[in-house]
């Protein structure tokens, strides 16, 4: 399902499902210690970097209660990444089509609770489903986050509102709202990918190289940099850089997207167009090894950063301050105009700018150029 369908099915109708059962869900407060939980369940459905930023949580509960089996609650398109972080179960529930979504959702709610979580972490930001699904699944302790105009909250036991931090220290935080000090933030775990599913032909790929992603993904397209902007900037890369080769990386559906950004350079010795070509194991690999990756706001942004390769990072309609790479070594180039950030949760992310994405035009391309070279030549 397109993430503006998932938007309005459940703001409209799951809100409504979650204001009636709100009516009859218990809100007492459970404190049962972390020290006793036998079973702590974590969802995120969307987005592979934010599942990436929920490993930082994913550390603290599994210090604080090292007795409990951790499971990731996700989709069945996040499912494979779930199976690289530190956890021990995981359930799936594939909702890309209606159809497959009402198919498997019984079996998927009766999986969970017959598990019979005691906690349950939803790092969903405002939507209803996941917070349905969280009071579906038995858990006495439901924690996640509100907003007062919000129907979700009803079906919480625990709750934060969004304050203006980066998303992997709201999720940490939640552990905060049960008793559990969160002192420090871990740094993100290091993917755990099957390097024996990496085919030849991608281990072969000709030394160095840097990685270079024009996508932003489906959930908002509106954070891509402009395509003729990546094109130059591949220009004048490869006639700085002689020796240094260019992989483009994107899923099936952005490789018409990624050989538009090309256009001539396509057939070029040092560039490779690998979009819809590659496994995660095989793209978690190529960022493993690459020098370093020029990308927009996007999943595999934050995949790099968890794999410990360098990033230059383009913000537009999103700010890094809640989005931004993790760890040492990145360049994020952020403008902060007045009418930025203006993805939020609080609307699904769906903002129609009226500015004709200024944000993003303000970005030349000798700034970026200039990044990169920073980012290639540090010691």
């Amino acid at each position: 399902m397109r993430p503006q369908v998932l938007y309005r099915v459940d703001q409209k109708i799951v809100g409504t499902i979650c204001w009636l059962v709100g009516f009859f869900a218990s809100q007492r407060k459970q404190m049962l210690e972390p020290s006793r939980w036998r079973r702590i369940a974590v969802a995120k459905y969307m987005g592979m970097g934010s599942l990436v930023l929920a490993t930082p949580l994913l550390q603290i509960l599994r210090q604080n209660s090292p007795q409990a089996e951790i499971a990731i609650v996700t989709s069945s398109d996040l499912a494979q990444l779930a199976r690289m972080l530190p956890v021990d179960k995981i359930f799936a529930w594939d909702f890309r089509s209606v159809l497959s979504a009402l198919k498997t959702f019984p079996h998927f709610i009766s999986s969970l609770r017959r598990w019979r979580p005691d906690v349950f972490f939803d790092l969903e930001f405002f939507v209803n489903t996941s917070a349905l699904i969280a009071w579906l699944s038995g858990a006495p302790i439901r924690v996640g986050f509100h907003h007062a105009q919000s129907p979700r909250g009803r079906l919480l036991t625990h709750y934060l509102p969004l304050t203006p931090r980066h998303t992997a220290e709201l999720f940490a935080n939640l552990a905060w709202t049960v008793g559990i000090s969160v002192k420090s933030l871990p740094s993100l775990c290091r993917l755990n990918y099957d390097p024996q599913k990496v085919r030849d032909e991608i281990r072969s790929l000709p030394r160095p190289f840097v990685v270079v992603n024009p996508n932003a993904g489906e959930l908002a397209l509106q954070r891509r940099w402009m395509p003729e902007r990546f094109h130059d900037l591949l220009c004048r890369l490869l006639d700085s850089f002689p020796d240094m080769h260019f992989v483009f990386i994107g899923s099936r559906s952005e490789r018409n997207h990624v050989a538009s950004v090309l256009a001539e350079l396509s057939g070029h010795f040092r560039v490779r167009n690998l979009a819809g070509q590659l496994n995660l194991d095989e793209l978690c690999f190529v960022l493993d090894n690459a020098l370093a990756l020029i990308t927009n706001d996007s999943g595999p942004m934050h995949l790099a950063a968890a794999l410990g390769t360098p990033c230059v990072a383009l913000f537009g309609p999103e700010t890094p301050d809640h989005y931004g790479p993790m760890g040492e070594g990145h360049w994020t180039i952020y403008k902060r105009l007045p009418c930025s950030p203006c993805l939020t949760p609080f609307d699904g992310k769906m903002f129609p700018c009226p500015f004709e994405v200024q944000c993003l035009k303000a970005i030349s391309v000798d700034e970026v150029f200039e990044a990169a070279k920073k980012v290639i030549n540090r010691p």
